[in-house]
């Protein structure tokens, strides 16, 4: 059959467009259910919901969700929180309770109730949540103000991600998280506090915990020293530690398996910058990371660098680089005691095109941080500098390789606009 269409007065007609029956085929529907189930998972649970509506067999699809994931939106009225908290409530009470949860998450960027959130929390560990992840503001610091600590002593839980979207105050969390099965902890803005004596132990139990995070954290006041005591942790990365006072209060490592060490510090006064020590060697120490943006005493640098002393590949930021030639332009400090990297078999320094370093600079910082350490051969970047840092770095290398010709040592990797350029020298 065709259609008429008038074109420059004229009638015209063109065929309709038929549709085969394979192409009005409902593929989607066609699928069973548990890969159905599995797509949804990955979207918001309001946008699974909405798929009840499709036909019959997806009326009640949603309800065997292995993944509820809520948002609300950053854009504050009253009603839309009202509904948000009603709409909450309701797929805790008509999802089903047979079934197991996989995962929560909540990005909550106005106020939440402390009921609901609770109620959500218990619902979470009575259905056995392996995996929590948490945006809210936290606008109270007392963790019982707002957050049922049930969550704390979930045996199921093997990651946990809680970030405390308000600037102040930070969420004071219990002494001590009971959480048998967690691998991996990521948090923000919260407070720790001590348990028996000055210390604040709150990982000493977790006891399968692999990856430690930490943003923007502090101590309470009745806590002079954060001690992440951990046997089988592996990778840690301290961002922005905020602990108060003086230097009176400090870090402490006893984390011997430890693999992958990050310490980034942005921003903060000299006064929350505190030494760093490990009970151990960390003889395990694959990878380390050091990026200060802000002025630092000598003592507490040098302190960190003896940290990282038996890690094989170390990054330094552009501005712990400018760190460290600040203290070798004193004279006192370049007579200190030596670091000695002893399996150090790269070291990369991290810049940008606005970031403008010498090479005589580079230079002088690497013989501060190599002279003790073992080598034999260094890899440069030839492609960035044309030759010229090696120009600057040649007599240098040649000379600490004459020194220690015998040992096993490391490689030099300049790492430009995060760019790995590698030449043999």
């Amino acid at each position: 059959m065709e259609e008429g269409k008038e074109t420059k007065g004229k009638l015209t007609t063109e065929p309709k467009i038929q549709r085969t029956s394979e192409e009005e085929r409902d593929r989607l529907s066609e699928l069973p259910d548990f890969v159905l189930l599995h797509i949804m998972n990955f979207i918001y649970t309001k946008d699974a919901l909405r798929t009840c509506i499709l036909s019959k067999r997806w009326k009640d699809l949603w309800k065997h969700l292995t993944t509820l994931s809520f948002y609300q939106s950053s854009l504050f009225n009253e009603r839309r929180v009202v509904n948000f908290n009603k709409f909450v409530s309701q797929v805790l009470s008509c999802r089903d309770g047979s079934i197991s949860l996989i995962n929560v998450r909540l990005d909550i960027f106005e106020s939440i109730g402390s009921q609901l959130l609770n109620r959500i929390m218990k619902y979470a560990v009575l259905h056995n949540v392996q995996q929590l992840t948490m945006y809210i503001p936290f606008y109270y610091g007392k963790i019982s103000t707002y957050l049922d600590p049930i969550i704390f002593s979930c045996q199921s839980l093997t990651y946990l991600e809680l970030h405390n979207i308000s600037c102040w105050p930070p969420l004071e969390l219990p002494k001590s998280l009971q959480l048998p099965a967690l691998k991996t902890l990521r948090l923000s803005r919260v407070l720790f506090t001590a348990t028996d004596n000055v210390c604040a132990e709150p990982f000493t139990t977790c006891n399968l915990l692999n990856t430690l995070v930490l943003n923007d954290c502090f101590l309470h006041n009745d806590a002079k020293i954060l001690f992440i005591s951990n046997s089988n942790l592996s990778s840690l990365k301290l961002n922005n530690l905020k602990i108060r006072d003086t230097f009176q209060h400090k870090v402490v490592l006893s984390t011997p398996n430890l693999s992958s060490l990050t310490v980034c510090i942005f921003g903060a006064s000299s006064l929350s910058i505190q030494p760093l020590s490990s009970t151990c060697n960390l003889s395990c120490l694959e990878e380390g990371t050091i990026d200060i943006a802000t002025d630092i005493s000598h003592p507490v640098l040098i302190g960190w660098l003896q940290v990282f002393t038996n890690v094989k590949i170390l990054t330094l930021s552009y501005e712990t680089l400018k760190l460290i030639l600040k203290d070798l332009s004193n004279l006192a400090t370049m007579g200190s005691q030596p670091l000695c990297f002893v399996r150090l078999e790269s070291l990369k320094f991290v810049t940008n095109r606005f970031r403008v370093i010498s090479d005589e600079e580079v230079n002088k910082a690497v013989e501060y941080l190599l002279q003790n350490s073992p080598l034999i051969r260094v890899l440069l970047s030839k492609k960035l500098y044309h030759g010229s840092l090696l120009n600057y770095l040649g007599p240098v290398l040649a000379g600490l390789a004459n020194h220690n010709r015998s040992q096993i040592g490391p490689s030099l990797e300049w790492d430009h606009n995060h760019q790995h350029h590698k030449g043999g020298l």
